[in-house]
């Protein structure tokens, strides 16, 4: 997972179903349209990667998982590729329409770290390889994971988010983008994977930016939002990173994707505080808001981490549903088939009035409360809220975790108590 920073402290359900969306019905070099639960998926590891588990993602109704592509575990020997544990993979996603973001993964001891000539090449031809063995089920490949951190790319040089990782992570992303187009022209490449955005991180991009890694044909720039007290704070970030990227000289619709991101549990690293014991609670709340928020600022995808494990942000615990799955499964079903249609006026901008249209007509909200700008969810003060509907007698409601209730429309309007819990409402049902 990411190392996570707080910017406080540093400045800042059938397979058969399966063939209505299959990935390779997908259009080359594109990403799925966003009609939830099209651009929603989650973080997939060795331990979580059986079939089982694929076929659990699916019954959930998520379209998306992410997993590493680890070069040494393909590559036994020079020139000699196993690819079978990741043809199953493929092959269990393919079935279930469930796409892959592949994210190409690390040096290779034969070739030495891939910032260096002998292993820049070395990756670049597993990259080329991978991309022509997979060209017709439309991948999504990402170049790393998180090489703006010693975690990841290294302890050379001391310290990470430098100048000289970002040259060195260019240089790579320069040599592999031709090679993978080479092998297929149609794939879908990004860049960045960058961990944090925060005041490191920013410098680490814009290096990166000034030296063109933009103009290396990638089609999109990914990043895992750590270092926020809540998912409606990464709206600012956002907006800086596009900025950088226009002034950089790229499009302000260049896609931006959010591969990796997770709320934990507990005290776990990342913890957006308040009471422990209602920590779980909490998740249940973030992952919802989390995806909704990245719908709202145009990102182009959302990968919660994880599936199961014991860092404390899984959904899955010992196979038990976590409330954040369960609230995850409430949200699919109520919007599954709607796009975000527009935020509705607040008086207060910490709370959210999201409506949501479907292509028969129907419409729903979706409201909560957000906590103070980095402050954590127990900052929350409960409190009522006015929302005009264009309707009569009463509305359905959903709350977090599935219960049904009614909500009368008095004066055209609804008045709804909220809180960091996600409820919906159902304005017109088709």
């Amino acid at each position: 997972m990411s190392r996570i920073f707080s910017i406080v402290a540093r400045s800042m359900v059938a397979a058969a179903c399966a063939s209505i969306f299959m990935v390779s019905d997908l259009p080359a070099a594109e990403l799925p349209d966003s009609t939830i639960p099209n651009t929603f998926g989650v973080q997939i590891k060795g331990h979580n990667k059986a079939t089982a588990d694929i076929e659990r993602v699916h019954q959930l109704g998520m379209k998306f998982i992410r997993r590493g592509f680890i070069w040494e575990s393909v590559e036994k020997a020079p020139g000699e590729y196993d690819w079978s544990d990741y043809d199953r993979i493929v092959k269990d996603c393919r079935e279930r329409g469930i796409s892959i973001i592949g994210c190409i993964a690390f040096s290779h001891k034969a070739y030495g770290h891939a910032k260096d000539e002998k292993g820049r090449a070395g990756y670049a031809a597993f990259a080329a390889a991978a991309a022509e063995r997979y060209k017709d089920d439309k991948i999504y490949w990402e170049i790393w994971n998180e090489p703006n951190t010693m975690t990841f790319w290294g302890r050379h040089g001391g310290k990470g988010n430098t100048e000289p990782y970002a040259e060195e992570y260019y240089q790579l992303v320069k040599a592999v983008v031709p090679a993978m187009r080479k092998a297929d022209p149609d794939c879908y490449i990004m860049g960045g994977s960058v961990s944090g955005l925060w005041t490191e991180s920013w410098k680490w991009q814009q290096f990166a930016f000034e030296k063109g890694i933009l103009k290396t044909g990638i089609d999109a720039w990914s990043v895992h939002p750590y270092a926020f007290k809540s998912p409606e704070d990464y709206g600012v970030a956002y907006a800086q990173l596009r900025k950088m990227i226009v002034d950089a000289g790229g499009s302000a619709e260049f896609p931006i994707l959010n591969t990796e991101r997770g709320f934990p549990i507990g005290k776990a690293e990342g913890y957006a505080g308040g009471d422990e014991k209602l920590s779980h609670e909490y998740q249940a709340w973030h992952v919802v808001r989390q995806y909704l928020i990245d719908m709202h600022e145009g990102i182009k995808l959302t990968i919660w981490y994880e599936w199961s494990g014991k860092e404390g942000f899984e959904l899955l615990k010992n196979g038990e549903e976590t409330p954040a799955y369960k609230s995850t499964q409430v949200l699919i079903r109520e919007l599954s088939g709607y796009k975000l249609d527009k935020r509705l006026p607040t008086e207060n901008a910490r709370d959210f009035v999201f409506q949501f249209k479907n292509a028969s007509g129907g419409v729903k909200l979706v409201a909560w409360a957000a906590p103070p700008y980095q402050q954590s969810p127990d900052k929350i003060v409960e409190h009522e809220i006015k929302i005009p509907v264009d309707a009569t007698g009463s509305l359905e409601t959903t709350d977090l975790y599935g219960k049904r209730g009614t909500v009368a429309i008095e004066g055209g309007s609804i008045t709804l108590t909220v809180n960091g819990a996600p409820q919906y409402i159902t304005v017109v049902a088709r």
